[in-house]
This record gives structure tokens, C-alpha cells and sequence, in this order.
């Protein structure tokens, strides 16, 4: 059978619709008579045509595919119109256009994309078909495999067209209801959420000289005058630094705890809050202090292509980062709390002032959430669907 196929791609083909010319007309010349030669000059058009279709080029051109809508995110569906014109001088009957192939294992596909067209002398075609039910990464489509036949599939052509486009899916995000951060831990006391910091460039009085403080903060003027050192007063001003980290060594829930961690970047950044993220996996990547639109855009396109990849504990990623959390509150989302990440938290006093750990759960409602505190970090078990709750759920006692 494959030598068979390979006979028959290989210039088989043709050769089988010279013997039939030859076949028809030997008929026809022997057997005389109205009925074999018109049998022969019935069959000796379609035979031009295949003979013709062999050789001439295939000009199929001016090929675009387009997608809507243009941002996509976890479980929307895609309309992908291809459309493209047909040169080819010859008229042709029939051609069936198929996708070269779509580049993304999580695509599931009930079939093979295709579309059969009647084309005559129509040049120019469209064809539109439905993604549904997207996952979360880059979709990357190759090209377009065109096969064109004649009346009875004597001749077969094939053209590939290579048009390669992406689309990158991003992380389902759900409104989040922002709340600023307050946490009890079990000690009793409440940990501010907001580290003080001096504006110096509001100065509102003096006062007398402390130990400690700094050089530049003494007020010369006074001290030229009565020759006792006084110190500025400058204006408090609240910062409340947020430090994001999703938790990639853990693969189950994984979806699920990446759209969190993509709905509480958007809710923050949207309130003008500050936050940075750090993604653990072996593509590390760091963003401090996202603020604009554009900023949290970057973050999204690579919550799209991240994966849980990284076979470093989540102790060891962050103690080698641990110069970036300075005094802010670390947020560490995980789809699973395992007893490494238990331990880690227990000893969590040499990484972060507090730490906020989200475990993803993909059971609904209330009954899934529970939660657990240390000196100076809380565990908090939270459902897929109550996502838009979850600053609400830290400022519970």
C-alpha cells in the first residue's frame, strides 16, 4: 500500500491517465463503431484537463488569516478568518484547504481544520472557523495546505503555503476588590502594612538633635544662631510595598493560581498601589514597581507563557533573591501546600517582615477555604471562584 502511495505521488498518476488516453483510443480504433468512439472523444476532455493540471503552476496567493478578537484570555473562544486568492489561469473545480498545523499542545482540536471549495472562476475566498475553549499560552499557526483535484481524482496537486501567525492567550482575569493588606498573627499584635518613609523635600519643623539621626537632616541655620544641633522634620509619607511570587515548582492548580496572580497585579496596579513580581521558573524574570498600563501589559504577555518548570525549591529561589524584598509584604501563591512550603513559611523570618501565602484550590465555595497562621505569616486556602474576594479574606482575624 505505501509503495502503492508513493508510486502514485511520484508521477504515477500520470502515467496511469496516458495509458487510459492510449487504452480509449486503441478501443476506440479496433472496436469501431458509434458507441467506442464516442466513448472516446466523451472521455478525452477530462483527459486534457488532468493532463493539464499536472503541469501548470499553482498560483494561490495574497494569503491572510485574522483573529478576533485580538486579546484573548483563558477559556475564550476565537473566530480565525483565512481568506486568500486563487491566480491560477486554469479554472479549477475543486480545492480543499486545510490548516498546515497549529503549534500548541493545548489546542484540542475534535478535527482536522478544513473547508472544501467549488472554485470554476472565483478568485477570491474566505473561510472562518471557531477556536473554543482557549488555554492560557502562545498559539503559533504554520501555514495553509492547499489540494486541488480534477472531476475524477485522476490528477492530484498539493501547494503548501506558509503564512505563520500568533496569538498569545493570557491569564483569565476576575475583578478583584481591592482592599489595602492588614494581618493578625497569631502573637496578637497587628503588623502594619505600611513601611514610614521620609519625604525630604517636605520639611515641616525642627526639632532637637537625636542619636541617629542623619547628617543631612541637621538645620544649620538653627545652629548658627544658637549654636545648639537641630534636626528637620519632614512630612510621613505610607508606602504599602507588595512583593508577588507564584509558586512554580507545584504543578497542580497551576492555571488557576496563575489567574490570581495575574487578578491581584491588575487590581493593584489599577488602585495605584505598589507591587513588584518575580517569576520562579527557569525563564526568572523580575518586574519591580509596576504602575502604568504598559508595565502590567509586559507582566501578562509572560503570565501567558510561563509554566511550572523549575525544580529549585521555593526557598532557595527567593534566598537568592532575597535583596529584593527589602520590607515589603511577600504574597506567595501556590496550587499546593506541601511540608517543604510549610517548613519554609515557619522559617520565613530571614526572607520577609510577613508573608502571605494563597493556596489554589479548584473546589467552590466557602467550605474549600480555610486557613492557618505563624508568627509572622498566614495560610489562606481559597477557591477558583472566589477570587474576587481575596484581599477581603486576609483582613479576616
Amino acid at each position: 500500500m505505501k509503495r502503492l502511495k508513493r508510486f502514485l505521488n511520484g508521477g504515477g498518476r500520470f502515467i496511469i491517465i496516458l495509458l487510459l488516453a492510449v487504452a480509449s483510443f486503441s478501443y476506440a480504433m479496433f472496436q469501431g463503431g458509434f458507441v467506442s468512439w464516442f466513448v472516446f472523444y466523451s472521455i478525452t476532455p477530462f483527459i486534457l484537463y488532468s493532463v493539464l493540471l499536472t503541469f501548470i503552476p499553482i498560483r494561490i496567493e495574497e494569503v491572510h488569516r485574522e483573529i478576533k478578537p485580538a486579546k484573548l484570555r483563558r477559556g475564550d473562544s476565537a473566530l480565525v478568518t483565512v481568506s486568500f486568492r486563487n491566480k491560477t489561469w486554469l479554472p479549477l473545480i475543486f480545492m480543499t484547504v486545510k490548516e498546515l498545523g497549529i503549534d500548541n499542545h493545548k489546542v484540542k482540536l475534535q478535527k482536522k481544520l478544513g473547508r472544501i471549495f467549488f472554485v470554476g472562476w472565483k478568485r477570491k475566498f474566505e473561510w472562518t472557523y471557531e477556536l473554543n475553549d482557549l488555554e492560557r499560552g502562545k498559539i503559533q499557526f504554520k501555514g495553509l495546505h492547499f489540494t486541488i483535484a480534477d472531476f475524477f481524482g485522476w490528477s492530484i496537486r498539493r501547494k503548501v503555503i506558509e503564512e505563520n501567525t500568533s496569538i498569545v492567550v493570557l491569564p483569565r482575569v476576575v475583578e478583584v476588590k481591592y482592599k489595602p493588606l492588614q494581618m493578625q498573627f497569631e502573637n496578637g499584635g497587628v503588623v502594619s502594612p505600611y513601611s514610614m518613609m521620609k519625604d525630604t523635600s517636605l520639611v515641616t519643623g525642627i526639632r532637637d538633635y537625636q542619636s541617629g539621626d542623619k547628617y543631612s537632616w541637621i538645620h544649620w541655620k538653627s545652629f548658627a544662631k544658637n549654636e545648639t544641633l537641630r534636626t528637620k522634620e519632614f512630612e510621613d509619607r505610607q508606602t504599602q510595598d507588595l512583593f508577588l511570587a507564584i509558586d512554580q515548582t507545584s504543578v497542580k492548580n497551576f492555571e488557576y493560581t496563575v489567574d490570581l496572580a495575574a487578578s491581584i497585579l491588575q487590581s493593584v496596579v489599577h488602585h495605584h498601589g505598589e507591587i513588584s513580581f518575580l517569576s520562579t521558573g527557569k525563564k526568572r524574570r523580575y518586574f519591580p514597581n509596576l504602575k502604568s498600563q504598559n508595565q502590567l501589559e509586559e507582566v501578562m504577555q509572560h503570565l501567558a507563557e510561563i509554566e511550572p518548570d523549575t525544580k529549585q525549591s521555593i526557598e532557595g529561589v527567593l534566598a537568592n533573591e532575597i535583596g529584593l524584598l527589602n520590607s515589603a509584604s511577600l504574597i506567595l501563591i501556590t496550587g499546593e501546600f506541601t511540608d517543604h512550603l510549610k517548613s519554609f513559611v515557619v522559617n520565613s523570618s530571614k526572607f520577609a517582615c510577613n508573608i502571605i501565602c494563597f493556596v489554589v484550590t479548584d473546589k467552590s465555595g466557602r467550605f474549600a477555604e480555610s486557613r492557618m497562621s505563624f508568627a509572622n505569616a498566614k495560610i489562606i486556602n481559597i477557591s477558583k471562584d472566589r477570587f474576587e474576594h481575596v484581599f477581603t479574606e486576609v483582613v479576616k482575624p
